[in-house]
């Protein structure tokens, strides 16, 4: 059983869900940096998300799709001086702004809906727990790699700080 608020986000057709995260980051005072981005740019970055949350939900992607995706966001983000911290509580917001648009859009009107909402609220929390694990990780090889070409900063030196396992070694 389909939910109807979950045909939209697969279709593409929650804007509101945008207006309402970013109305979110803009409320925070732990989001400064992310908090002076404009509009356009956060909600680029939110319809990105959710195309891949879409996928999710379809199993269009797995894994390594979306991944591969916030590896790419938090490499990104580094590069523009946003603090991980505040990637991470936007994903939090984004998550929780999603959730409840899923469970204000609904009317559970029995066993099988209120399964089928379990199930896709389910799915939705692993997206953004693997979404905020990726991040961090390409976050961490940006952080890496400035610091041992940036900063002239020996591998050796670097790993006994960062202990991770980046992608490219």
């Amino acid at each position: 059983m389909l939910l109807r608020s979950l045909e939209s986000i697969l279709a593409g057709k929650t804007p509101e869900i945008g207006r309402r995260w970013i109305a979110k980051i803009r409320k925070s005072d732990n989001l400064r940096s992310l908090g002076i981005l404009g509009d356009a740019e956060l909600l680029e970055f939110h319809g990105a998300v959710m195309g891949k949350l879409a996928r999710w939900f379809e199993k269009e992607a797995g894994k390594n799709e979306v991944g591969g995706f916030f590896v790419g966001v938090g490499k990104e983000y580094f590069a523009q001086g946003i603090p991980i911290s505040e990637l991470t509580m936007a994903l939090v917001l984004l998550r929780k702004t999603v959730t409840d648009y899923l469970l204000e859009a609904e009317d559970l009107d029995g066993a099988h809906r209120i399964y089928a909402l379990m199930e896709a609220v389910d799915s939705l929390s692993d997206f953004y727990m693997f979404g905020a694990y990726y991040l961090t990780k390409g976050y961490l090889e940006a952080t890496f790699l400035k610091m041992s070409v940036g900063e002239n900063l020996s591998r050796e030196v670097l790993g006994k700080y960062l202990k991770d396992d980046f992608f490219f070694k």
